[in-house]
C-alpha cells in the first residue's frame, strides 16, 4: 500500500498503517518478504527468495508466507490484486 510510511530500523522495518492511528514492525525476514513483494513478482517467486535466503522447510515457509501476506492485508498494509 503506498499510502503506508515505512522506516528501516535495523535490519527491521516499522510500517505505519495508513490511518496513521498504528505501527507494525517486522523483523529481518519480515522485511525481507516486505521487500520482496514489488507488486512484479507473485508468492511462488517470493516463496523461492526465502528458501533461497534462509534454512527454513518448504512447508513452513509457504505456511508462514501466506499467514504474513494474510495478516498484511487485513492490517491494510498490503493491497490484495
Amino acid at each position: 500500500n503506498p499510502a503506508c510510511p515505512v522506516r528501516e530500523i535495523g535490519d527491521g522495518l516499522v510500517i505505519m498503517a495508513p490511518q496513521g492511528d498504528t505501527t507494525h514492525s517486522l523483523d529481518g525476514i519480515g522485511a525481507f518478504i516486505w521487500n520482496e513483494i514489488d507488486g512484479a513478482k507473485d508468492l511462488n517467486a517470493i516463496l523461492e527468495a526465502i528458501l533461497a535466503n534462509y534454512d527454513v522447510e518448504r512447508a513452513t515457509a509457504e505456511a508462514d508466507l501466506l499467514l504474513f501476506t494474510e495478516e498484511m492485508v487485513a492490517a491494510e498494509l498490503l493491497i490484495a490484486s
